[in-house]
């Protein structure tokens, strides 16, 4: 297929145990003008064999390993359409995804980001959660985004305009467990984040799932840290703006700090620099912040 209007990127990396059933969830689709690229990163099992075992709509790259955002630019490079669509090896389309976000994405006048509500599923598929994730307003994204919110949980089942990566470039190799938190916030800051209703995408929970590493304890905090201190002000609290008071921006620092805390490990951990760039703004909050501080610290040490 020469100009397809979706080219859904699988990246897999020794994915032998669940690529079919994300493969098979794509040729599925009730929206059929799409290619699919599946992008070994150097995998040492039969995934070559379960890839090359489909007919030509199924088109199979390999690489040496670089990691999940290397494979991914190497899909996108290769990639034709007007719309990408990640897909991990390990989670699965429901038939009408491609369909229905290509429909989102076209009444849209310019180009943006469509995401989708998600089930997870354990190892054998079976339905354990399902999540309704929230739309925000165009100044209320970013800053949702950089705290951990539910909103995070677009990464799985995005759905962008080509025009978006020519923005803001490709996906980062250097951040390697965080990489499509990363887009997710360049995105933010530059087009609308558009929902469309209904679990359309199956999450797979598994023992060796990239979140379960000690490497993914230590980025994220680290992200997420580096990237909202990055970000100016104005950007974050756009309703405040560039002028707001010391006290309107120890209010917001502590907002940050506030709904960093209530997430779980490792992202809470990032409150802790927050409520000092509070504290620093209005040191009148001392007693307030110290005991937030305090709470934080004694989570911390409570964790086994």
């Amino acid at each position: 297929m020469s100009n397809p209007t979706v080219s859904v990127i699988l990246p897999v990396y020794n994915g032998e145990n669940y690529l079919r059933f994300a493969i098979e969830s794509v040729l599925g689709q009730t929206f059929q003008d799409f290619e699919l690229i599946v992008v070994d990163d150097g995998s040492s099992d039969a995934t070559p064999e379960v890839a090359r075992g489909y007919d030509e709509r199924v088109r199979y790259v390999r690489q040496e390993n670089t990691g999940v955002a290397g494979a991914f630019n190497h899909g996108l490079r290769l990639a034709a359409g007007r719309y990408f669509s990640w897909l991990s090896h390990d989670d699965v389309f429901h038939e009408t995804k491609l369909e229905k976000q290509v429909a989102a994405l076209e009444r849209l006048e310019g180009p943006a980001v469509c995401y989708t509500d998600i089930q997870m599923i354990d190892s054998r598929g079976e339905v354990v959660m399902e999540h309704e994730l929230p739309e925000y307003g165009r100044g209320e994204t970013l800053r949702h985004v950089l705290t951990g919110g539910p909103i995070c949980s677009a990464c799985y089942s995005v759905m962008y305009d080509r025009r978006c990566i020519e923005e803001v470039g490709m996906y980062s190799e250097t951040w390697r467990y965080t990489q499509d938190v990363d887009m997710l916030s360049r995105f933010a800051r530059r087009f609308p984040l558009v929902r469309v209703a209904g679990a359309l995408m199956q999450v797979r929970e598994h023992e060796s799932r990239g979140v379960r590493s000690k490497k993914w304890e230590r980025e994220v905090p680290k992200f997420f840290r580096e990237r909202i201190e990055s970000i100016p002000f104005e950007e974050l609290f756009p309703e405040r703006g560039a002028g707001a008071s010391k006290s309107e921006r120890s209010a917001a620092y502590r907002w940050l700090a506030d709904t960093l805390s209530a997430q779980p490990y490792p992202i809470y951990r990032v409150a802790f620099s927050q409520y000092r760039r509070a504290l620093r703004e209005d040191p009148s909050d001392a007693a307030l912040l110290a005991r937030r501080i305090a709470g934080l610290y004694w989570r911390r040490l409570r964790r086994p």
